[in-house]
């Protein structure tokens, strides 16, 4: 069984993914209504104190392949449905594959705040540093607090490792996510491939992400200035808007993201003409 191909896409694939992310977007329309309801359902676990969130980070996955599953069936003409959206925590054969990449995300994300304790122990006190950060009533009041708690701090060492860490975490995800749903990929094979694209794409990565952060800028300030205006001109009921239009903003970017990765993952590893999408023995070993 050969080796799966993954194409080299260029810095200007990368740029576009975006933007044919959003015109699969508007081809879903109003099925995509359905999908955004589901997500925000989901979505309301959080409100279980600190366990919400938990379990919401490691659903994630799923949760992305659920999205990723329905931009396939909005390209392939298809409508899609609840079960659609669902199909990364109904599907039993892989579920427990993307349940185990949701532990590595939690386990990623816990490391890189390991890494971020471990660097600023030496130089500060860090138990005041956490007393003062599960305070709000000190966060809203006396911000200066923290300034000083940082004073002489080489905090910058410390963000660089732990963003090392996310990225490795992040990029191994990537492309894991849609290769272990669509393609029933194991979970180590699937992360190790994902980096070797990414490694590959570099160019087309950078610009992908020059784009994501142009239009995240763009989008987190027309929020600002809108949800200023709403909450002058209406007061309480400017807040509550302000409050609805940012969950309706974070779908929105969630999905165009879900969108673009769906575009890359479909041009960075394409599907062979025999159908065979499952790693050879020759694959594992990278």
């Amino acid at each position: 069984m050969k080796s799966p191909h993954i194409h080299k896409a260029g810095f200007g694939d990368g740029t576009g993914w975006l933007i044919s992310g959003g015109e699969l977007m508007s081809r879903g329309g109003s099925a995509l209504l359905r999908v955004v309801l589901v997500l925000l359902a989901i979505s309301l676990v959080q409100v279980v104190p600190l366990i919400g969130t938990l379990a919401l980070m490691l659903i994630s996955p799923a949760l992305t392949a659920g999205m990723l599953n329905v931009f396939r069936a909005v390209q392939q003409s298809e409508t899609p449905g609840v079960e659609t959206v669902l199909a990364g925590l109904t599907d039993s054969r892989r579920r427990g594959a993307l349940l185990m990449l949701g532990a590595f995300f939690l386990v990623g994300l816990f490391a890189a705040l390991g890494v971020l304790s471990a660097w600023l122990a030496p130089q500060m006190d860090m138990q005041a540093l956490t007393e003062f950060l599960n305070d709000p009533e000190a966060m809203n009041n006396n911000p200066e607090q923290l300034l000083t708690l940082l004073e002489g701090v080489n905090v910058f060492g410390g963000l660089a490792l732990a963003a090392v860490v996310l990225a490795l975490v992040l990029g191994g995800l990537y492309f894991a996510v849609p290769l272990v749903f669509f393609w029933n990929w194991p979970v180590f094979t699937a992360l190790l491939w994902s980096l070797r694209a990414l490694v590959i794409n570099w160019i087309a990565i950078l610009g992908f992400l020059l784009v994501v952060v142009g239009v995240f800028l763009l989008a987190g300030i027309t929020f600002a200035i809108v949800s200023g205006i709403l909450s002058l001109a209406l007061g309480n009921a400017g807040v509550v808007i302000v409050q609805l239009l940012s969950m309706a903003l974070s779908l929105f970017l969630q999905l165009l993201i879900a969108a673009a990765q769906w575009r890359s993952f479909v041009q960075v590893f394409p599907a062979g003409n025999d159908g065979d999408d499952k790693p050879g023995d020759d694959a594992l070993a990278l």
